[in-house]
């Protein structure tokens, strides 16, 4: 990839590399075009995908560990917007402008998706943070991904490396609202929420 990359600078020309590896894509190219059984999905840099990706299809294809995705409910009461993933106890407070840009859809049922990096956990209680269970630690050397038991529902986290020890751990958890993305259930189109 890096021979690639740096011949491609040196000769300053336009080149199309086709690839079925996320991972080679994101790193040579400059903008990427994102097919799925012959239908364009998404063109962009880089970045523009792997932020704010167009649909679900790309939103898991484009991250490694892929994005977190989870049937969610989107409520509101006098004091806040709590966004309940699967089957979930308790839900995850979102600042009000969510309802604004879901167009007045609370209670509806949307999909979320959340890279692990925007799964943030702490191991002592805070506000806007629901106790979990850790189930599964996956040590990658300079970090973990630690899959934690919200509801029924699974989210993959990223942590220090060594910050969660193992199963059965009881951690707290909040979802980053600012790297959060919502996608109709049914679609799967991304509904362009920016919090």
């Amino acid at each position: 990839r890096a021979e690639i990359k740096r011949l491609h600078i040196k000769q300053g020309s336009t080149s199309i590399y086709v690839t079925h590896d996320q991972i080679e894509a994101m790193s040579l190219a400059d903008r990427i075009v994102i097919m799925h059984e012959g239908v364009l999905q998404q063109v962009g840099t880089p970045d523009e995908v792997y932020s704010h990706p167009a649909n679900l299809f790309v939103a898991q294809f484009v991250g490694s560990p892929v994005m977190n995705v989870a049937e969610a409910k989107v409520s509101e009461n006098a004091s806040a917007v709590s966004v309940t993933v699967g089957d979930a106890a308790a839900g995850f407070e979102f600042p009000r402008a969510l309802l604004s840009q879901l167009n007045g859809h609370a209670g509806d049922q949307f999909t979320l998706g959340v890279r692990p990096e925007g799964v943030l956990v702490r191991r002592e209680t805070a506000e806007g943070f629901l106790p979990v269970e850790t189930q599964i630690v996956e040590p990658l050397g300079s970090f973990d991904i630690v899959d934690l038991k919200v509801g029924s529902s699974m989210l993959r986290a990223r942590t220090k490396s060594g910050f969660v020890s193992g199963a059965g751990e009881k951690v707290y958890v909040r979802i980053d609202p600012s790297q959060t993305h919502f996608f109709d259930a049914a679609s799967g189109k991304a509904l362009g929420v920016r919090l």
